[in-house]
């Protein structure tokens, strides 16, 4: 089996390495520095699991690669146009691609372009970063991808992906209703890394902050609402157990946006909490804190 994985930042370089450390055939997808440092000296993963250096392919264009039998799309969502262009260019009418991307629509954009049969969308649950080029950081015993099908239908080729994969450093669940699941994470994500991202705070800054809990609890009941309004099943969210969740461990949550932020690259804003106030318009629905933190970012949403 050939895999790629395309947009091989922190989260696709720790799954592409882990893949490949159990000997699967697997080539990187990057750009930049840290396509010339893995090339160069290997990738480097440290993580709660040990710590190793590997080398493995790395392409920093598809031009002259051939079709893969699956394709972890690990892309941010403001790439979506070359990245379905490129995808066609690296896949065939039996290619697997599972995208696992930020948000909650990134699959129905690549269906305009991409047969739904071949898509299997994700959502992702790691805490990882690239301190430096050629290296990725990985926190903490959560390294999860819940994946399924659109239809909720457990398929052969889901099994197949979940007893392949499934190893000490990554736990593969199967979602019956993966449209919940990706809203689940939304309602996670698009609250706690947008407000970390506005006000320039950690996640320990943002609850010890007077009013940071609050404005966190206001921002996922908007989200929730949203969802709900569209017609996803979100019966079994619990907000404040979220939070709680949330401040088990809060010196080690850390949000891509904000590194994005940091670091002056293109922000995902307008895909992930951006996409949930341009939703709320279609139903009505106030949501006074996420169109605020959305409007605090607009400026920087292009780095």
């Amino acid at each position: 089996m050939k895999i790629a994985i395309m947009g091989a930042g922190a989260v696709g370089s720790y799954y592409g390495a882990i893949f490949k450390k159990y000997g699967f055939d697997v080539t990187l997808i990057t750009r930049g520095k840290h396509y010339e440092q893995i090339n160069k000296n290997g990738l480097n993963v440290k993580s709660f699991w040990g710590d190793f250096n590997l080398k493995i392919p790395c392409f920093n264009n598809v031009e002259n690669l051939k079709s893969f039998d699956l394709i972890f799309l690990t892309t941010k969502l403001y790439s979506n146009n070359q990245s379905i262009r490129d995808l066609k260019k690296i896949s065939n009418s039996e290619t697997i691609i599972i995208t696992i991307q930020n948000g909650v629509s990134s699959h129905s954009e690549i269906y305009k372009e991409i047969e739904s049969k071949n898509i299997i969308p994700a959502a992702t649950y790691i805490e990882a970063e690239i301190p430096t080029p050629g290296v990725v950081l990985q926190k903490g015993s959560t390294v999860i991808i819940e994946m399924g099908e659109l239809n909720g239908e457990i398929s052969k080729r889901i099994k197949e992906i979940k007893n392949i994969f499934s190893v000490k450093e990554l736990t593969i669940n199967i979602s019956k209703n993966i449209l919940s699941t990706l809203w689940k994470k939304m309602i996670i994500v698009g609250s706690f890394g947008t407000i970390m991202s506005s006000f320039r705070l950690s996640f320990l800054e943002l609850i010890n902050s007077n009013y940071g809990e609050d404005i966190l609890l206001e921002t996922m009941k908007e989200i929730l609402s949203v969802g709900i309004a569209d017609g996803i099943d979100l019966s079994g969210v619990d907000i404040n157990q979220n939070i709680l969740d949330l401040k088990k461990d809060p010196e080690s949550m850390t949000s891509s946006m904000q590194n994005d932020l940091n670091s002056g690259k293109p922000l995902e804003i307008d895909k992930i909490l951006g996409y949930v106030v341009k939703l709320s318009k279609k139903y009505n629905i106030p949501t006074p804190y996420s169109t605020t933190l959305v409007a605090s970012l607009d400026k920087f949403k292009k780095g």
